[in-house]
């Protein structure tokens, strides 16, 4: 039975990809211009922030990890997390076409797997810096974290 769930975003808790983000007036991610910005070379231009470590450190620590990302993962985003050792025991991410806002996105997809018999009673850690996420997030995981203080401490 697993214990102890950690949940890891990507960007902007354990990656600065701010150099290929845009956002719209509302604040919200600029998705076009995000997969115009999904090439091979400018993922490889992204930087790790401190957490990124954790991914490996909880999983050797007996932890399921799992990256729940908003991103549509491309061949790219997956040898940039291989590369730097952040591989976890499972990754979320958006399907090609799926439009919802990240928070509706990541509530129902970790919603689904902890129906799961044995995901159910796991204690329920989540890293996310959008502030919907962790507002949605928050009655279904027993924590739902700010990373940037954290960020901050590990540097």
């Amino acid at each position: 039975m697993i214990k102890n769930i950690t949940i890891f975003d990507l960007d902007g808790t354990c990656i600065d990809s701010s150099h290929r983000q845009l956002t719209k007036a509302d604040g919200t991610l600029d998705i076009a211009n995000w997969l115009e910005n999904a090439t091979s070379e400018k993922v490889f231009k992204d930087s790790l922030l401190p957490l990124a470590s954790e991914i490996s450190k909880r999983k050797i620590a007996g932890d399921y990890t799992i990256i729940s990302t908003a991103r549509n993962m491309t061949d790219a985003d997956f040898e940039f997390l291989r590369i730097n050792n952040m591989v976890p025991n499972l990754i979320i991410s958006r399907k090609v076409g799926d439009n919802r806002p990240d928070d509706e996105l990541k509530f129902k997809r970790l919603s689904s797997l902890f129906n799961l018999k044995q995901f159910r009673n796991a204690n329920k850690i989540m890293f996310d810096d959008a502030n919907s996420v962790r507002a949605t997030l928050r009655g279904l995981l027993d924590a739902v974290i700010n990373p940037a203080k954290i960020n901050e401490r590990l540097i």
